[in-house]
């Protein structure tokens, strides 16, 4: 083989091999390529395995808190929900439900048909109506969202009832949802506002007619006086309008009072006073109203009360008067209203004092008790357009009672009268005294004639106290027997009666001024005026009258007196006569008030006083005319609300003159604002005393006296 062969063999044989190396090449890019194909598979089903896990830790940890918030719905939902299946089958329920079925479990109702659930469970709630609604809805397999509503009524709960038929997720009836929610208290609260809104509208209408009536009253009698010249005719007239203006007060009164009250404003203030001369005071407004009704009127006073006693003298009279002039209203002409105070047994540190007001009036049914110490109420409707009122006298009462830490109750049925009772709690004043008999008590025989089985009774009672000797006797003919059957020893004293049936108490009164040879006391005893009777009753040889209800000190005090002992001061309530009692000459009074008609009230009130008045019609003309001529004025009597400069502000600046009678005159605060806020900002002001418009009279004499008297 040549060369040339050779070297073309070798040339083929490389071409052949480099052909298989380049085969072997491409086999090894397909195998690389193929390997990288599958190791991408692998990545990604290592990728997709894992998110596969994480979306399912996902949905697990999703179902939980689904299964969680279920749990939760079922274990706190306050209304109870259940849901009954396309079966009519017990599927699931919140745990309330056990508020309207006996049972501790709710699992145990699960799979329990509807029927077989009322059958032994017999709920309330699942009414034969309700029952019948959900089976119905089943029934009808309504795919459509229905909201299908029941009130109804269980004793005395009311319920609200919600069925909601609910579908799967391919649209298919799956089963009803029942919610029940309580709605009792809703319904309540409705009722009581509803209540509310009637009471007032009532009451507005009450105010209107208790206002004008006695305005028409004002205005009416006002020109009749005007128009007529007999002076009879007018001092009539003169009369009504005072009635008429004391009723318009105590409404006015009321109102503000009950203001107070609800806007928490409402303070007592305490104090030093006489229990029994706040009865006496109490007893003497009433009376009138008592005699004419021709009613009795007894009161009985523990002798265990203290005489002085710490508390509010003012709100409690006002209490005690609203029950008595509810009782005087409700009681029919003739009947007998009682007070009784009892001191109730308890620790030194927290002494009680309970009242009792009673009546044999029309009495006061349940249900009419139940809103009686409510604001703006009545018993009914029929109460107020017969009797009048306001409606506010108890509800004001009851406040009152509750801030002397107490209570108040009534005890009552229709027909038999009512009994208006109270407690209130109370501090020692000063040492208890008792009154004090200081003569042979075996030398006295007292004789007490009244009609009245419970003032006979209570004479009895009251000298049985006392260790005195005391017959009673129902008529005047009763009371002749006795004397002559006591021939051999007389009665010393007699307490007569002046309005008695057959034989009156002045006839008596001359039989036994004729018996006793003129010996014997006789003093009389009634509801009516002395005024009234006086002269007749001096005539037939009366010793001295009392006026009913009676109380153990003035009995106790008469007996003293006409015995010879000047033993205990009778307890007087009494006006004070000016004129009579002091000389007032020589003494001057600043009065700041800007309103004429004011001006001239006063002016006639103290016309017979002999007082030395100037007037300023505002607070700068007040102050200018103090600093012109302090040593001029006694007193200073400031009204407040006036223009140019307010009573407080001339107060001020009066004060804070530099001279000793600056500091030293009397400034009384006459003026409308009258509650307890104003009366503190008048002394903050510097004023002594305040005196409530529209003035009483009374209570400005005292004032002068106070002020003027030994000046």
């Amino acid at each position: 083989m040549n060369s040339g062969e050779f070297m073309n063999i070798a040339k083929e044989e490389y071409d052949a091999l480099l052909q298989k190396l380049k085969a072997v090449e491409i086999e090894k890019n397909k195998l690389a390529r193929e390997l990288r194909t599958i190791n991408k598979r692998n990545e990604i089903d290592k990728l997709n395995i894992e998110t596969q896990a994480g979306l399912n830790k996902i949905i697990t940890g999703e179902k939980q808190k689904q299964e969680m918030y279920v749990r939760l719905l079922l274990e706190s939902c306050p209304d109870p929900m259940f849901i009954i299946d396309e079966n009519k089958k017990f599927l699931l329920g919140t745990n309330s439900i056990s508020g309207i079925i006996d049972i501790d479990d709710i699992s145990i109702l699960q799979g329990r048909e509807l029927d077989s659930i009322v059958e032994r469970y017999r709920p309330p709630v699942l009414t034969e109506e309700i029952t019948a609604l959900i089976k119905s809805i089943i029934d009808s397999r309504v795919t459509v969202k229905i909201d299908n509503t029941l009130e109804i009524s269980t004793g005395n709960n009311k319920y609200e009832v919600n069925i909601l038929p609910f579908n799967k997720d391919n649209g298919e009836f799956a089963g009803v949802l029942v919610i029940i929610h309580d709605i009792t208290e809703i319904i309540r609260a409705k009722d009581i506002a509803e209540n509310a809104s009637i009471a007032k509208g009532e009451f507005l209408s009450r105010m209107s007619h208790e206002m004008r009536t006695p305005m028409n009253a004002i205005i009416g009698m006002t020109n009749i006086a005007k128009g007529s010249k007999d002076p009879s005719k007018k001092e009539y007239c003169l009369e009504k309008i005072e009635g008429a203006s004391k009723h318009l007060l105590g409404v006015i009164n009321d109102i503000l009072d009950m203001s107070k009250i609800e806007a928490n404003k409402f303070n007592l203030s305490f104090d030093v006073f006489n229990f029994e001369k706040m009865l006496i005071n109490v007893t003497n407004v009433i009376n009138f109203r008592i005699e004419e009704r021709y009613q009795n009127f007894i009161v009985n006073l523990d002798h265990n009360i203290p005489e002085s006693i710490i508390g509010d003298e003012q709100h409690l009279a006002q209490v005690i008067t609203n029950l008595l002039t509810n009782a005087v209203k409700f009681t029919p002409d003739g009947g007998t209203i009682t007070l009784t105070a009892t001191n109730l047994p308890s620790s030194e540190d927290n002494p009680m004092i309970q009242i009792e007001v009673s009546d044999t009036g029309i009495g006061i049914s349940e249900e009419q008790q139940s809103r009686l110490f409510n604001s703006f109420e009545q018993a009914d409707g029929g109460t107020a357009r017969k009797y009048g009122g306001t409606g506010l006298g108890l509800s004001i009462s009851k406040k009152i009672v509750e801030l002397m830490g107490g209570r108040i109750w009534i005890e009552s049925e229709l027909g038999k009268g009512a009994k208006f009772i109270f407690t209130i709690k109370y501090e020692m004043g000063e040492a208890k005294t008792y009154f004090q008999l200081d003569i042979n008590k075996e030398d006295l025989r007292i004789l007490a004639v009244d009609d009245s089985l419970e003032i006979r009774e209570y004479f009895t009672e009251v000298m049985k106290k006392f260790d005195l000797y005391c017959d009673v006797a129902a008529d005047g003919f009763e009371a002749l027997d006795l004397i002559h059957k006591h021939e051999d020893k007389l009665y010393n004293i007699f307490f007569v009666d002046w309005k008695m049936p057959n034989m009156n108490g002045i006839e008596l009164t001359q039989k036994i001024k004729k018996l006793t040879r003129d010996n014997a006391i006789i003093i009389m005893i009634s509801v009516a005026e002395w005024s009234d009777i006086e002269k007749e009753a001096i005539a037939a040889g009366v010793d001295h009258f009392i006026s009913k209800p009676l109380f153990p000190s003035i009995l106790i005090d008469n007996i003293n007196k006409f015995i010879g002992i000047e033993n205990n001061e009778v307890l007087k309530s009494k006006s004070l006569k000016i004129k009579e009692d002091y000389d007032y000459q020589g003494t001057t009074i600043l009065i700041a008030e800007d309103v004429e008609i004011n001006r001239e009230i006063i002016s006639a009130i103290l016309e017979d006083t002999d007082i030395f008045i100037d007037f300023a019609v505002n607070g700068v003309e007040a102050v200018d005319m103090f600093k012109e001529s302090p040593d001029k004025y006694d007193l200073i009597l400031m009204d407040i609300q006036m223009p140019e400069m307010d009573g407080y502000e001339a107060t001020r600046l009066i004060r804070a003159f530099e001279y000793d009678k600056a500091k030293a005159i009397p400034i009384v605060a006459m003026t409308a604002n009258v509650f307890r806020e104003d009366i503190e900002r008048c002394f903050a002001a510097g004023m002594d005393n305040h005196l409530g418009k529209p003035i009483d009279t009374d209570e400005l004499y005292r004032t002068l006296e106070r002020y003027l008297v030994d000046k």
